[in-house]
């Protein structure tokens, strides 16, 4: 019995500074990109260096106890350091919304693997937006959902190309298409990313752009890295207040989305909201389960935003995420 205590207690002493190693770890993902993916999951680590930290004080002694205290202090104010002011921005107070004149759209991954376009509908009138993007719309979902749509918005666009290239757009606003050929239209073509770009018209005068997107996953680090490099550069060629959302695949507690949100001039409005993953595959079936990443992201230039929020479950494994705004 005594053996297999210590086994426990060494495992849960490696474990504990595992952790910490990992957090401290991600502090130096601007400096050595592949290390920024540790980031993505700072919001597990943040827990367990916390967890670890006690484990380490309540049940080491000797001389190795005050080194390994350090060291498991370290590595959770690492991770609180990356977590903790996300949480707190989001504590911040939107400026209330005018009595007319205000926008509301929804983004939604719509995942490849949803049929059940009927409860998307739900999900997208209990909301009421004024326009909707998805991501991961596909033949598929097109076939039943594109129909259902169209009386109440009557205005689209679709792309279809390769892995993260096919997106949609609806509105019961009329717009025109900007950039259309970043939007390809075949579905066997080898176009990996593309983006919709629509310029909309209020009162007759106040012009707004709105642009998605979807990203691919960060590994390959370069990979998305130079995908977000390429939406900075159409970010800069549209003039006027713009809203840009879409499924980044990032999070922000990383590096790589910092960067892109600094060098666009884009202000991100989705702070510390949760939208991945709805579902996980396991046991022979996809079954629901809580989200702990905030892949989703509306970013802003020159609109104020009153309201952000995550919308009904779908039978997606994202939440869709509603914004209502207003032009300056």
């Amino acid at each position: 019995m005594r053996l297999i205590l210590a086994l426990v207690r060494a495992v849960l002493m490696l474990g504990a500074l595992g952790a910490a190693a990992l957090a401290i770890a991600g502090l130096f993902g601007s400096m050595v990109p592949e290390l920024d993916l540790i980031n993505h999951f700072q919001i597990l680590l943040l827990p367990a260096t916390a967890v670890g930290l006690v484990f380490l004080a309540v049940m080491l002694r000797g001389p190795v106890r005050g080194a390994a205290l350090v060291f498991g202090l370290a590595g959770f104010a690492a991770s609180a350091s990356m977590v903790l002011p996300e949480a707190l921005a989001a504590r911040r107070n939107l400026p209330p919304a005018p009595a007319e004149g205000t926008v509301r759209l929804m983004t939604h991954n719509l995942f490849g693997m949803n049929y059940d376009m009927e409860r998307v509908v739900a999900a997208i009138l209990a909301e009421d937006p004024d326009i909707i993007v998805f991501q991961e719309y596909f033949g598929e979902q097109a076939t039943d959902l594109h129909p259902l749509l169209l009386a109440k918005y009557p205005f689209f666009v679709r792309c279809r190309g390769g892995k993260r290239a096919n997106l949609g757009l609806y509105s019961r606003l009329s717009f025109s298409q900007l950039d259309e050929d970043a939007c390809p239209n075949d579905a066997y073509g080898d176009q990996r990313t593309a983006h919709i770009l629509a310029q909309f018209t209020l009162d007759g005068d106040k012009l707004f752009s709105v642009l998605t997107s979807h990203m691919d996953w960060p590994y390959p680090v370069a990979r998305q890295r130079e995908q977000l490099g390429q939406l900075t550069e159409v970010v800069a060629g549209i003039e006027g207040p713009l809203v840009v959302a879409g499924d980044f695949n990032s999070t922000p507690w990383s590096y790589t989305l910092r960067r892109f949100v600094a060098e666009s001039g884009l202000e991100r409005q989705t702070l510390n909201l949760f939208t991945f993953p709805m579902r996980f595959y396991y046991f022979g079936a996809w079954r629901d389960t809580l989200p702990f990443l905030p892949l989703d992201q509306v970013l802003t230039r020159g609109v104020s935003v009153h309201s952000v929020e995550t919308g009904g479950q779908t039978a997606s494994d994202h939440l869709p995420v509603v914004v209502e705004f207003s032009v300056e």
